[in-house]
């Protein structure tokens, strides 16, 4: 039976081919053969998501098949669809769209392939778990930071007084709800302090526009909440065609990428929270290969808290870089529920001055290409 497998999973790596990428690693002892679809890749951050799936099963030993869907949600059923056909052991989805790729987890269901998903859930009970970032929990993150500064910088001292203008991603969409919910959830309980927004539509060019009109009418602000990168470094242009002091605003924002990078080397932004992306897909072949090996129970529980020291996320070093140095990047990470089935929660990277150049960090790694 085991050189039956073993033929089958040769024959199966010919077939794939020519048509996706396959990846083998001749030291595996025992092998799986594990299917990622991811949405798209089309920066950095996408490439490193998915690049970090096939460093680390084949660095632990297991056959790896991936595709990219480009942004089609339709193409994505047919490349999962391929795959569990082809007899993948397990599956991993990083969904387009959360309720169009719901038949993928009956297929799945039905071949007994257990389904994980990563950084984009599908709304579905039966996937086994999702691994991602809380939108939520990183803007009570930043939300705190603005508080302590209000509190230690803003005249009276020890008070948490003052006025924050809040750049809000396109109103209606699920992320920038959640992000700035969690900065809410916070800031919230301090009556002194005023929020003024403005919506920036996760892009630089709009947030730069409106942070304009809104600080000429009123450039007094004691700090900046960006519910991410693009937006906040929009924020700050605005301030400096204003001829604003920002070295005297307190700027935090989501997403590391490197423009935000670059305001931290320069003194315009204090600090950002970054999604532990390089972890996302080998913390959930970490649990696939568990969960295949010792079935459900091997799975964390709701309420459950996972640190680093938990689980063994690491491998060999790639592009010249230790990409998973950062062993509690993601840590602690919360078990919750989120479309009827386990929630991975992983933590946010804290990026300031004192690790902006850090090799583990994804706009530092260098791609050709990208």
């Amino acid at each position: 039976m085991g050189k039956m497998k073993v033929r089958f999973i040769g024959m199966l790596i010919a077939v794939l081919f020519l048509v996706t990428l396959v990846g083998v690693s001749v030291n595996a002892s025992k092998t799986y053969l594990i299917g990622l679809d991811v949405k798209i890749i089309s920066n950095t951050w996408e490439w490193l998501f998915g690049q970090s799936f096939q460093w680390y099963c084949t660095d632990n030993g297991y056959v790896w098949v991936m595709n990219e869907a480009g942004g089609d949600p339709a193409k994505q059923l047919t490349q999962s669809k391929r795959m569990i056909e082809t007899g993948v052991d397990g599956l991993i989805v990083c969904a387009q769209d959360k309720n169009a790729s719901k038949p993928i987890v009956d297929w799945a269901l039905e071949a007994n392939i257990p389904v994980f998903t990563t950084d984009a859930d599908i709304n579905h009970p039966d996937v086994k778990m999702y691994i991602g970032f809380s939108g939520y929990l990183a803007g009570q993150k930043l939300g705190g930071k603005i508080v302590e500064h209000l509190k230690n910088e803003v005249e009276p001292i020890g008070q948490v007084k003052g006025r924050v203008l809040e750049m809000l991603g396109p109103l209606g969409g699920a992320s920038a709800i959640d992000r700035s919910e969690g900065f809410h959830s916070i800031i919230d309980e301090y009556p002194d302090v005023e929020v003024v927004q403005a919506v920036g539509e996760f892009q630089e060019t709009p947030a730069k526009r409106e942070a304009l009109a809104l600080l000429r009418r009123d450039s007094n602000i004691d700090a900046v909440y960006s519910a991410n990168g693009p937006m906040c470094v929009g924020a700050v242009e605005a301030m400096r065609d204003l001829d604003m002091d920002i070295a005297k605003v307190f700027v935090a924002t989501m997403d590391a990428n490197p423009g935000v990078l670059n305001k931290i080397r320069a003194g315009e932004i204090d600090i950002c929270v970054d999604q532990p992306c390089p972890f996302y897909n080998p913390i959930a072949v970490y649990y696939l290969v568990k969960y295949l090996e010792e079935g459900e129970g091997a799975l964390p529980k709701v309420g459950e808290v996972i640190n680093a020291e938990d689980i063994d996320i690491s491998g060999e070093e790639h592009l010249g870089t230790d990409i998973w140095a950062n062993k509690t990047a993601w840590a602690p990470a919360k078990i919750g529920m989120i479309n009827g089935h386990l929630w991975f929660q992983t933590n946010a990277i804290e990026v300031t001055e004192e690790n902006v150049d850090a090799g583990y960090l994804w706009a530092n790694v260098e791609v050709a290409g990208w």
